[in-house]
């Protein structure tokens, strides 16, 4: 009986995912262009697959967080814990992994541990299709729960802009619900935590949106990402003021860029030489070509760390 409850509430979720999807998609398509758009957009809605996110996930995840130890050096004793949280949209949610240690809040946490050697203790409260004012209104919440709880938090990864470029916003609206979720987590948290948000990608490298949709979401996800650029170095200048705390872009280099260079720092975790020259898109994305996985969410965790740990942005 229960697990056909749970089949039944994935099937709920999935349906309703597609419909979301859909209307995201079609209202951002027929807003830019005609009929050829607004077909490519449901075709992919239907076509690409809802995938689940892992257990305990979203509203859900543990309220102690999770705990991660990569220290690899002997000269690694301090037993302080770092503590980090992600905030976001599906890809923090963990959309299209079967575990917590194999998805984006996992695989940056694992980064953070061996680049500062501690043990770092993570949350990740993500849910997919929220827009930069749905993580706000649903998600943060939760970072307050957990500075109520644990204290201080050392680093806040944010994840935003997809659905944003989904819906059709304009740079404006977007940039107002980032600068209010960024001065939400400010209210309470500490100078010295860091606020991470991650770039947005150009929808140009999304292997599963074809032209001339692409071409349309591309200009959209740009525009979105440079409104963004502008609000963190608005946030730079206040910190050097000593008004602020700190704020950081990590930048993401397109996975075809890196599978151009094999030799790239963010391969580094691959010894296999092989392993390396077989390397493919795919390997990067889950199964519906969209979210982030395997290679995708290692690569990710070291651009966090590295963006964390570097003085200049």
């Amino acid at each position: 009986m229960r697990e056909k409850q749970e089949t039944s509430r994935r099937r709920k979720r999935n349906d309703s995912s597609f419909i979301s999807t859909a209307g995201k998609i079609a209202s951002a398509s027929v807003a830019a262009s005609g009929i050829l758009l607004l077909s490519q957009a449901l075709y992919i809605a239907y076509k690409t697959p809802r995938l689940p996110p892992p257990e305990y996930s979203g509203h859900d995840f543990h309220i102690d967080g999770l705990l991660v130890d990569k220290r690899c050096e002997a000269s690694d004793t301090n037993e302080e814990e770092f503590k980090l949280l992600l905030l976001g949209d599906s890809p923090v949610e963990g959309i299209g992994n079967d575990t917590h240690d194999v998805a984006l809040g996992g695989r940056t946490a694992a980064e953070f541990s061996k680049a500062l050697g501690q043990r770092v203790r993570y949350w990740s409260y993500g849910k997919s299709g929220l827009t930069a004012s749905g993580i706000k209104d649903e998600m943060f919440p939760y970072l307050k729960k957990i500075i109520a709880i644990h204290g201080h938090i050392d680093a806040v990864v944010i994840s935003c802009g997809v659905n944003n470029v989904l819906i059709g916003q304009t740079a404006k609206t977007f940039g107002d619900e980032v600068i209010n979720l960024i001065e939400s987590i400010q209210s309470c948290t500490a100078k010295n935590t860091e606020i991470i948000l991650m770039e947005l990608l150009d929808f140009k490298w999304m292997p599963f949106i074809p032209y001339p949709l692409s071409k349309i979401a591309s200009w959209k996800s740009r525009a979105l990402q440079s409104e963004m650029e502008s609000i963190v170095k608005h946030y730079q200048d206040c910190d050097n003021c000593g008004k602020s705390c700190i704020v950081k872009m990590a930048y993401l280099p397109p996975v075809e860029q890196i599978l151009k260079d094999k030799s790239h720092h963010t391969l580094n975790h691959i010894k296999c030489s092989k392993e390396l020259d077989d390397l493919q898109l795919g390997d990067f994305f889950a199964d519906d070509g969209f979210h982030p996985a395997k290679h995708g969410n290692i690569v990710i965790g070291k651009i966090l760390a590295s963006t964390y740990t570097s003085k200049y942005y």
